[in-house]
Formats: C-alpha cells, structure tokens, sequence
C-alpha cells in the first residue's frame, strides 16, 4: 500500500527513474495493483525492449510461475570457454542472481546449469558444457506457485527456471520471491482454516467483513441447528438424567478441540504436499 501511495503521488518521469532501480517482477506487481488508466501511461512512455517484457509478465496469472518470475538471469551458450567469467562482469550488473548460471545451447533451450564457484576455480581451456550441471528442475509459466514453492523447499534450491514448451527459458524464480509465496499460502491456508477468505485484512470495512464472513457463520449456524435437534430428540432422556446436561457442553467442547486438532494436522500436511486426498482415507479414520 505504500508503494502504491507513493505512484499516486509521484510524476510518471520519476516512477520511471525508480523503475530504472527495481527488477522487473517487482515492477509488475505494481503495475497490476495501480489503476489501469496510470499503468497504461506508464508502459507507453518505456523502452522499447523493456515494454515488451512486461508485457509478456503481466498476462500471466499473480499466482502461477509465470506471474511471480523475473527475467534478470544470466544464460550463456554452453560452447563457451571457461573465460565467460568476462561476460559475466558485462551482464552481472543488470541481473538479480548471478551465483548461478543458466547454461543453454544452439537451439536456445535450456540444458543445465553451471554455479559461479565452477566457473570462476575451472581451467580455461574448458567449455561451459563441460562443468554443466545437466540434472536440473524446471517448471512452466501455467504451474501454479504453490507447487513451485513446494519444489524449490524440498531441493534446497535458489533459484528455478522456468521454461516453455520448447524448454527455451522464460525467466527465474529467486528465493526471495518463493519466501513471498510461502508466507501468503501460509496466510491463505491458516485464515481458512479459521472461516475467514483471505482477501480480509486489518484494513477492510465493516460492510466487507460482514459479507466476507457471513457465508462462514451460516454454514456454522445450520451445523449448529443440526446439534441442536439432536439434543432435542433425547429430551426425555436428559430429563430423567439430569446430570447429562452438564456434560454436554464438556462433550461439545472437547469434539470441537478434537476437530480443531485434526484439521491441523491433516490438512497442513495435504498443503505441504505430504499427503494427497486419495491416500489420506486411514490417516482420517484414525483421527
């Protein structure tokens, strides 16, 4: 919010000058959160080269691969001699990760990758192929940035490739962006839990609260009518027992805790990619 507030009140030649700093997946968040109107102007007074980027990354969905990827990388050809550390120096300054290097060959398609560590300790009469790491994980533009977050925690990766059909590389998706990811799907995941959509916030109105919580507490209020006219059905048999009334809200209270509990744990664990619906039938029936 205050980035926006910031644009609002900045000329459109000083936006442009503050873009100049800023990788191009951050610009794009913005332009996608500003009106459409400014956005439009905005692109219209880019580069050429710069405009045809963003672009491209702003028809991408915000949550797939290709909505969170910026395409400040360094790819070399892979029939390079081991002195592309120089070209590495030319490039490095307009890139976001240079620790890593994407190795790709004639046809332009991606075929591994390369860390700066081998390049930079590797004799010189070597070519980039041959310290080419060629096992690699890739993803496409369309995958969704949940499972991508879910790929680069269980490899211990820095940065992940995305690639077309082609496997020609589109961009990279750095670390700092799959914190991002993880830390809204965590949001998303524990404000579900709890019966609330994830577009509330601190900041929303009374009317928006009411009409994004109201569905919730009906669901609630039908599954409470439900518990009621069970209690109803076994009327007689409380008047008889008195003592059961007393224990009923210590049964209701102590299911709901239950409940609680196994939503956390099987639900954070079908999140996490641990489970999947299809296997987790025993996993319930021991809850």
């Amino acid at each position: 919010k205050t980035q926006l507030k910031i644009v609002d009140f900045t000329s459109n030649k000083k936006i442009l000058e503050m873009f100049n700093y800023m990788s191009k997946d951050d610009i794009v968040d913005i332009l996608g959160e500003i009106r459409p109107a400014k956005s439009k102007v905005l692109l219209n007074l880019m580069r050429e080269g710069d405009k045809k980027i963003i672009k491209q990354l702003l028809g991408y969905r915000d949550d797939c691969a290709g909505g969170i990827m910026t395409t400040e990388y360094i790819a070399l050809s892979s029939d390079l001699r081991i002195d592309a550390a120089r070209k590495i120096k030319q490039i490095a300054p307009r890139t976001e990760l240079i620790e890593t290097i994407f190795v790709t060959n004639r046809k332009r398609e991606l075929i591994g990758t390369a860390s700066l560590r081998d390049i930079l300790v590797a004799p010189e009469q070597e070519t980039l192929e041959e310290i080419t790491n060629t096992h690699f994980i890739s993803v496409e533009p369309e995958t969704d940035q949940e499972e991508v977050a879910l790929l680069v925690s269980k490899y211990d990766m820095t940065a992940i490739p995305v690639v077309n059909k082609r496997n020609a590389i589109l961009g990279i998706i750095t670390i700092d962006d799959i914190v991002d990811v993880i830390v809204e799907e965590q949001t998303e995941d524990v404000l579900k839990m709890g019966g609330v959509a994830k577009e509330e916030t601190l900041d929303s109105t009374l009317a928006e609260s009411v009409r994004l919580r109201t569905p919730w507490l009906l669901i609630n209020l039908v599954t409470a009518f439900i518990a009621s006219m069970t209690v109803r059905a076994f009327e007689s048999t409380i008047a008889q027992v008195v003592a059961l009334s007393a224990v009923m809200s210590i049964v209701t209270g102590m299911g709901g805790n239950a409940g609680t509990q196994t939503i956390s744990i099987i639900i954070r664990n079908i999140a996490m990619g641990k489970v999947s619906l299809k296997d987790s039938w025993h996993l319930l029936g021991k809850e």
